[in-house]
């Protein structure tokens, strides 16, 4: 049976989040797609995959910036408001119970779950608590005594702060000694995770879920590491791996987990088990590649708010390499790793919003070449 079409208003305020969600949809071609950013997202206003965008600047703030959405709800005759960071999804959450149009937003964690999961220190205790497979952990508050349980770790350790992602803020130290005069360098009340080096390598699993219970998953195992330290993989694989998703199902069941998450997890290659490091709480860098293997999540997302779940929910094997070095390589053979143009977001490149940020580069370009010529023209210099 046809499906109507949907009509989607993507709001966040992060571009990049925006542009994949709208991709995703776009794929479907079951979705007409609006957009609004709080702030500024120039390449989005010229993007092939939005009827209609709006960057939102006014000056109130967020609570004004949420009272414009519904005005877009109202006047465009929105089905679904889908917000794709953590940004957009928490503040939404916060308000969900305020807004008139709130059936329209699509199942999200509770204000509550969503501070725990996205909080390294908090989201370890709470590993901890339920006994979930986790690295060697200990939580460390800046100005206060270093805990034994600190000195108890086997190293290297990284460190990471408790609100960060894709990597940013992660050190790597390798002696005890180093670690305490880092820590005691950094502003007092500071709360750190510090978490034993895992041998091993990193997979992912990718969540739709409703109170507690996954509805659709994908898993990723690395296969081409990116060549920045701590940063998500350049090359990713999708196949099942039974063990991990015992745990993410058993993680998900104890938080009552509603929406989407992405859950970064290493195998453990002493111990033979994946262990958990951290939740994203919301959409994911390599969404696409979950496209790849056959999972629409945002459409999925879509379909649950409206009350059926419609598309495919059972990945296929499937491969997806990031960034633009990824595309180019697919162009000329491949590389080591045989990359194909399909299995990069080549399809997905927009050409209006590149052509018109060329085109501003070169017009900045040019004006700072004649920027040191017309003092010259103008004061009768000849440089001949």
């Amino acid at each position: 049976m046809k499906m109507n079409r949907i009509s989607v208003l993507i709001a966040d305020s992060n571009p990049w989040f925006l542009l994949n969600v709208a991709r995703c949809l776009a794929a479907s071609r079951q979705a007409t797609i609006h957009g609004i950013a709080l702030g500024l997202a120039p390449s989005l206003k010229h993007s092939k995959y939005f009827v209609s965008f709006e960057e939102y600047t006014g000056k109130s703030g967020v609570k004004s910036w949420v009272h414009r959405i519904g005005e877009i709800v109202a006047k465009r005759r929105i089905d679904v408001v889908l917000p794709p960071s953590d940004f957009a999804i928490r503040t939404l959450s916060e308000h969900r119970q305020e807004l008139s149009w709130a059936a329209k937003l699509p199942q999200l964690p509770d204000l509550h779950t969503f501070d725990i999961a996205t909080d390294k220190t908090r989201f370890a205790d709470f590993l901890a608590s339920r006994s979930l497979p986790h690295p060697p952990t200990a939580v460390v508050t800046t100005g206060v005594p270093v805990p034994d349980k600190l000195s108890a770790l086997d190293f290297p350790v990284l460190a990471k702060p408790s609100r960060s992602s894709g990597g940013d803020g992660i050190r790597r130290f390798d002696k005890l000694e180093a670690l305490t005069t880092f820590l005691a360098e950094q502003p007092t009340n500071e709360r750190w995770v510090v978490q034993t080096l895992i041998e091993g390598r990193d997979l992912g699993v990718n969540v739709l879920c409703r109170q507690g219970r996954i509805l659709a998953a994908t898993v990723q195992h690395a296969i081409k590491v990116s060549p920045e330290p701590f940063r998500p993989a350049v090359g990713i694989e999708f196949r099942d791996d039974p063990s991990a998703m015992d745990i993410v199902e058993r993680l998900i069941h104890e938080l009552g987990w509603s929406g989407v998450a992405n859950i970064d997890m290493r195998f453990d290659t002493r111990r033979n088990i994946p262990v958990v490091l951290e939740l994203n709480g919301r959409y994911w860098n390599t969404l696409l590649g979950s496209l790849n293997a056959g999972v629409n999540f945002p459409l999925l997302a879509c379909e649950m708010c409206l009350g059926e779940l419609r598309a495919n929910r059972k990945p296929h094997s499937a491969r997806y390499f990031r960034g633009r070095n990824s595309t180019l390589l697919s162009l000329v053979g491949g590389g080591r790793f045989l990359i194909r143009p399909y299995e990069t977001n080549l399809r997905y490149i927009d050409p209006l919003p590149i052509a018109i940020s060329l085109a501003k580069s070169a017009a900045v370009n040019i004006r700072n070449s004649f920027s040191h010529v017309l003092p010259r023209l103008n004061d009768g210099s000849n440089s001949a």
